[in-house]
């Protein structure tokens, strides 16, 4: 469906709206925003995205007012300028912090009216987490800088972000008139599982409870690397920047893009002096002559996962 979009910010735009969610909607019982709902807004704002990739300006200015090299924050960016565009909705407040005395308790991530008339409170996040354990729970999961898990960001989440407007500092931070009649949580990212150090891709995975089965995946292995695993023959490689890690990637140049050897030459080179994560691209020529993305990892420091590894 948005395949035709060119313009990167544009791309994860469309990628934020449209792209699965990492947590059953099912099993939090409408306390998450469900992938129907998204998958029917990209429908709905396909015009829309169409007319600003091929005239992107507001967008791209709108980003520069808001420049961070933190990746959250970039996507809480690109969710303000959806709202604040999406018909029939009134974006009421984005980052609105509540108050107990001098001690900040929390914060509505975004509070909007939608095109019922409801007031709705969304907790938003990207997370990208990697199975560190060969188990099937949430809490085998974990960033990759090791300071990140899955089970204790949802608990967060769930009991704590989303409880906010019940508490009395909540509901005191509340613009006069604002009662939310909705609170959910808006997550998106990526799950990562274990590739076989001789480039094999990682074995089918067990159902992780509370995890969308449609989840957005990818692999990891860690340093030295020998052999990629590759999802197609004849691609090649590209390292991805952190404010990249949303859209696939879609190219018209070779600048950057790597032959299997070529990458694990600067993989080794990355990590002779930075113990930094590092996510690939796996790319593959299209007929259009561009290079389009087929697969994702990461590649993790040999002594992953300590949590002062950076």
């Amino acid at each position: 469906m948005t395949d035709s979009l060119r313009d990167p910010a544009v791309r994860d735009l469309a990628w934020v709206i449209g792209a699965p969610g990492l947590l059953d909607a099912a099993a939090y019982r409408g306390r998450v925003v469900d992938d129907a709902w998204c998958r029917s807004q990209l429908e709905a704002c396909l015009p829309w995205l169409t007319a600003l990739d091929a005239a992107p300006a507001s967008l791209h200015d709108f980003i520069a007012a808001r420049r961070t090299r933190r990746l959250g924050h970039y996507f809480e960016s690109l969710i303000a300028f959806w709202l604040a565009q999406l018909p029939g909705t009134q974006l009421i407040s984005n980052n609105l912090q509540a108050q107990d005395g001098q001690r900040t308790v929390g914060e509505y991530d975004f509070l909007f009216r939608n095109a019922s008339a409801e007031v709705c409170h969304w907790e938003v996040a990207v997370k990208f987490y990697l199975q560190a354990r060969p188990l099937p729970e949430q809490c085998a999961f974990i960033g990759p800088g090791a300071r990140d898990r899955l089970d204790i960001k949802l608990e967060r989440v769930f009991t704590r972000q989303l409880e906010l407007g019940n508490t009395p500092a909540g509901r005191a931070a509340l613009p006069r008139g604002i009662v939310p009649g909705k609170a959910q949580a808006f997550i998106k990212g990526y799950l990562f599982y274990p590739a076989m150090q001789n480039g094999e891709l990682p074995l089918p995975h067990a159902v992780i409870p509370g995890i969308s089965g449609t989840h957005l995946r990818g692999w990891w292995m860690r340093q030295p690397v020998a052999e990629l695993p590759q999802a197609a023959p004849d691609t090649r490689w590209m390292i991805l920047p952190r404010l990249r890690w949303l859209a696939p990637v879609l190219l018209d140049t070779d600048d950057g893009i790597m032959t299997n050897n070529e990458m694990c030459a600067a993989i080794d080179q990355h990590f002779a002096a930075s113990s930094e994560a590092m996510q690939l691209v796996e790319l593959k020529r299209a007929r259009s002559h561009d290079w389009r993305e087929v697969a994702r990892g990461f590649v993790v420091h040999a002594a992953w996962p300590q949590p002062d590894q950076t």
